[in-house]
């Protein structure tokens, strides 16, 4: 199983959200956050008294998939946030060593 953080411009939550939707995905998390540093938008960016940088407002799209998935799935997050400008995001992936659903006690892939 594999994790993916998406890092995306908040313009773009709903594209890749319903793409992700349609294509399958059974579960994700979707959190505001802000960006600092190199990762900021130069056009949507603030400076801030409290980090002496700028940073920016972002969207972080968390969810775990199997194996045969995550191509897909990134390929989606690729195509849908992509605007070509600076501060389009990043995509993380990490290797999943289990999962378990509480409700359920099912574990690994069965789990998702």
């Amino acid at each position: 199983m594999k994790e993916i953080k998406a890092y995306i411009r908040p313009d773009m939550t709903d594209r890749v959200i319903s793409a992700l939707e349609q294509n399958g995905i059974k579960g994700m998390t979707v959190i505001d956050v802000s960006t600092l540093g190199g990762w900021a938008d130069p056009e949507h960016s603030r400076l801030s008294i409290e980090y002496c940088e700028k940073y920016c407002s972002s969207v972080k799209i968390e969810l775990v998939c199997t194996d045969d998935e995550l191509e897909k799935f990134v390929n989606i997050i690729l195509d849908k946030a992509h605007t070509g400008r600076k501060g389009d995001g990043k995509i993380f992936v990490s290797d999943i060593s289990e999962a378990v659903s509480i409700r359920r006690k099912q574990r690994g892939a069965e789990a998702l």
